[in-house]
């Protein structure tokens, strides 16, 4: 199973569906409690375009189509750094990790993202975090990428 299925499995309560009625440059969108994802994406983008859709549905509200609008800007980039996190997550950093990843291309493919929202990624995390993170045992440095086990000497 995909991280794609796997996705959608964990928000099996939010109604999601592919359709191909939605305008080819529209990747998906949240209209009425509903996710609508073009089912015209391509497999690199679906994870993508679905975290930041389910972090629309969770976070924000109403109309926000309207980008010159302040609040909505706001709304727009707490959706992409949150959807950026359901996409990706330190957990899945650290499993990639384990299984032997250890370059941009590899997270990239082993994730079923593009290495340019890895790269976003990358960069919402050090935004959040700084350089370096200790989480779940095991410290994570973004810049460059690296992932260590952290072991205590007693």
């Amino acid at each position: 199973m995909g991280n794609y299925e796997q996705l959608l499995i964990a928000n099996d309560n939010i109604k999601i569906k592919e359709t191909n009625v939605l305008p080819e440059e529209l990747g998906g969108v949240n209209v009425d409690k509903i996710i609508l994802l073009n089912s015209k994406n391509k497999h690199v983008n679906k994870i993508e375009i679905l975290a930041e859709e389910l972090a629309h549905y969770k976070i924000t509200y109403g109309d926000i189509r309207d980008q010159t609008n302040m609040l909505n800007r706001k709304f727009e980039l707490k959706a992409r750094r949150l959807g950026c996190e359901l996409a990706v997550s330190l957990d899945d950093i650290i499993e990639a990790f384990h299984h032997g990843v250890h370059n941009l291309y590899g997270i990239a493919e082993f994730l079923e993202v593009s290495e340019n929202y890895v790269l976003k990624v990358i960069e919402h995390y050090k935004m959040k975090y700084g350089l370096s993170i200790y989480h779940n045992g095991y410290v994570i440095k973004f810049e460059p990428l690296q992932v260590f086990e952290h072991r205590n000497l007693d």
